[in-house]
């Protein structure tokens, strides 16, 4: 028989259209089972991204990080600096400078680099100035280490600063880097080393010149977590971190673990809370990945997805977390989920005694999580499965439309 096609309502003009895009949630239904949904969501994440045709929802854009808010007290201590190294007082200077450079370095989240070196610098100038050789030096180094491109400016600097300063700078180029490590939960994170981004998380032998450095780890949605760690010269430091939502995805995900109950999962439709978050996402499917743990404590994972826009529905994909592939893995449930969202199984070599997992053609149709997801009329040609399904427009309101509607 030929493809039945049923066209698709249009969404009304009032309101705006939902996008394809995906929201994926992993939900702890005990606090002993939260490691574990992390881990999923994350896994989840990275097999469904790795795919390339699964777009999630833009977090950054949902959640603008903040603007930096500076540092007014170092600013200030180090104008003061300035006015007392320009009318030949370098004692106070050397104090005001180094008053100016603890204030920067207790707020990595907002520094300027350059700022911090330019304190550095004048610090060492003022030390010089008293005499004091070896604390210039030490400063003058701390100024490269803030900002490598740094240098005194011949009209503003004596050929005493020019020495000393290039002398710190050749002594620290002949010492053996040392090694920065990032990790970060959830995982992903973007690394900032004096403000500039340096990979994601997890961040491995990132080579840097011994010394103190602000790091940053950002991920849209959560709060920044920012640190100064130091390098030591051919040793590896670790900065580890566990990221805190902040109050905007808190909110969603407060609605993930209502909707990610054994007793929502069981229900019939869409639950309200779901709806929400894929309307305050712009989502079109939205997945919650549940951990929990049961009566002899074990740990298990169940995944379930919704099309907010057809209603479809992909339920009782289990997930085996002592499982490392094959069936019941977490690879397996990414597999199935992907059929969920695209149609088409994730490209990936498969063994002869992998029957369960998802391929193409009449292996899918075998699937009852399949039939659980289609929803319209389904017909079979040469292999092929046409789903024909109704687009309900905008008639459903999770937010406004319910008793007790959800809002962020």
């Amino acid at each position: 028989p030929a493809p039945i096609v049923t066209p698709a309502a249009p969404l009304s003009s009032a309101r705006k259209a939902v996008s394809s895009d995906v929201a994926l949630f992993g939900v702890a239904r005990q606090a002993a089972a939260s490691d574990q949904a992390a881990k999923l969501e994350d896994a989840l994440t990275r097999k469904l991204n790795a795919a390339g045709d699964v777009r999630f929802v833009d977090l950054a854009a949902a959640f603008p990080a903040p603007e930096p808010q500076g540092i007014p007290k170092g600013d200030a201590l180090f104008d003061e600096g300035r006015s007392a190294y320009d009318n030949l007082d370098p004692d106070t200077a050397a104090v005001k400078f180094k008053a100016a450079t603890d204030a920067y370095v207790q707020r990595p989240g907002d520094l300027r680099p350059e700022k911090l070196g330019e304190a550095f610098l004048f610090q060492g100038a003022s030390q010089l100035l008293n005499g004091d050789v070896a604390g210039a030096k030490v400063s003058f180094t701390n100024a490269l280490v803030a900002e490598p491109s740094l240098r005194p400016d011949a009209g503003q600097f004596g050929q005493d600063v020019q020495r000393v300063f290039t002398e710190a700078q050749k002594e620290l180029e002949a010492q053996p880097q040392g090694t920065l490590v990032v990790t970060s939960q959830p995982e992903g994170a973007r690394v900032l080393v004096r403000g500039r981004d340096v990979g994601a998380t997890p961040l491995t032998g990132l080579k840097l010149a011994p010394g103190r450095y602000p790091v940053q780890v950002v991920l849209p949605g959560y709060a920044p977590s920012a640190t100064y760690t130091e390098v030591k010269s051919s040793a590896s430091a670790e900065v580890k971190t566990k990221l805190a939502s902040a109050p905007g995805l808190s909110a969603l995900r407060d609605a993930a673990a209502k909707a990610g109950t054994e007793q929502a999962f069981s229900a019939d439709g869409v639950p309200p809370e779901v709806g929400a978050i894929g309307e305050r996402l712009n989502a079109r499917y939205v997945v919650l990945a549940a951990a929990y743990q049961d009566k002899k404590g074990r740990l298990h994972g169940e995944v379930q997805a919704w099309d907010l826009r057809t209603k479809n529905r992909l339920r009782d994909v289990e997930v085996d977390f002592a499982k490392r592939d094959g069936k019941y893995s977490a690879d397996a449930a990414a597999d199935q989920v992907h059929t969920f969202l695209t149609g088409a199984a994730l490209p990936k070599g498969r063994t002869s005694d992998d029957k369960e997992s998802v391929s193409s053609g009449d292996s899918v149709l075998r699937k009852p999580w399949f039939w659980a997801a289609a929803a319209g009329v389904a017909a079979v040609t040469a292999g092929v499965v046409y789903v024909a399904t109704t687009d309900r427009g905008s008639g459903f309101n999770p937010v406004n439309g319910l008793p007790g509607g959800i809002s962020f």
